[in-house]
């Protein structure tokens, strides 16, 4: 059986590479936190076998929320990130598709 998906679709906020504490919290409330991470990914291959390419984010959230922002956007759930010592899950985003979410351009 799929997860039950939020009624409302969660708040979503950037933040820049200093602000992973806040990125955290934002996240641990329930929204979708894009934190900009750092771009020293860039020319390397994902997981999935694709050519990461600056810029590079961390979409954070709780699992639910973060499944349900990745569907609006065309994305897995199986390519989210699991939690750790956090209680945030997150998806890599980079290139193309994570400068438009840095300049509001891939909100739905």
């Amino acid at each position: 059986m799929p997860a039950l998906l939020p009624a409302e679709p969660a708040p979503v906020r950037y933040f820049e590479r200093r602000q992973i504490h806040e990125a955290i919290a934002f996240a641990e409330a329930g929204g979708i936190a894009l934190h900009r991470n750092l771009d020293t990914y860039h020319g390397t291959r994902s997981r999935r076998g694709v050519i990461m390419t600056k810029p590079f984010l961390h979409v954070l959230g709780l699992r639910p929320q973060l499944e349900a922002w990745g569907a609006l956007h065309g994305l897995r759930p199986e390519w989210i990130q699991p939690e750790k010592s956090r209680r945030v899950a997150h998806y890599d985003v980079f290139g193309e598709f994570a400068q438009k979410l840095m300049t509001g351009g891939a909100e739905r």
